[in-house]
């Protein structure tokens, strides 16, 4: 075999190893992008995930929100109706006609439990109480008060109103919302 027959051989068996460290790098390269593709893919899978819960988690949070408000918003339009109804019954206390008044004094002392020596009163019921002593106050309504002086029964409007809320609020509430 000649030096060129040698040279050839070696020229391929340079080309033929040069052809297969081509492929096998080819390979190396398909595996690598391919390798990199999957965890791209599984990234992007794994932040689309990430942001669909937060984005659930944020459309959970603005809805119970808005539920809340609503329901803040509905309470106090309740309240807001309930008191509307006091403010009307204050009003009626406050607009009582003589004949009312008068009758409304009348009960007062028959419920009173004691004997009544005066009567303080605001001056709308300073023509309607004739029989006692009468002390005007500022206060809308009237208090009695014993012989004595030491029993008192406490009609202001104020009085009445704060206790016809406290023993009928409940009952107002349902008739309007029941």
């Amino acid at each position: 075999m000649g030096l060129e027959d040698v040279k050839n051989e070696i020229i391929e068996d340079a080309k033929q190893e040069k052809k297969q460290l081509l492929e096998e790098a080819q390979e190396e390269a398909d595996e690598i992008i391919s390798e990199g593709e999957e965890k791209a893919d599984k990234i992007r899978n794994e932040a689309e995930e990430e942001i669909e819960e937060k984005k659930q988690a944020l459309e959970q949070r603005t809805e119970s929100n808005a539920n809340m408000e609503a329901k803040k918003i509905k309470l106090e339009a309740k309240q807001n109706l309930i008191q509307n109804t006091f403010e009307e019954f204050r009003e009626r206390l406050e607009n009582l006609s003589e004949d009312e008044k008068r009758d409304f004094v009348n009960n007062a002392i028959e419920n009173a439990g004691f004997e009544v020596g005066k009567v303080r009163g605001s001056e709308s019921f300073s023509n309607i109480v004739n029989d006692y002593n009468f002390e005007e106050i500022d206060e809308e309504g009237i208090v009695l008060i014993s012989e004595d002086g030491e029993r008192r029964v406490n009609y202001k409007y104020d009085k009445i109103l704060e206790d016809f809320k406290q023993d009928y609020r409940k009952k107002v509430a349902e008739r309007l919302f029941g």
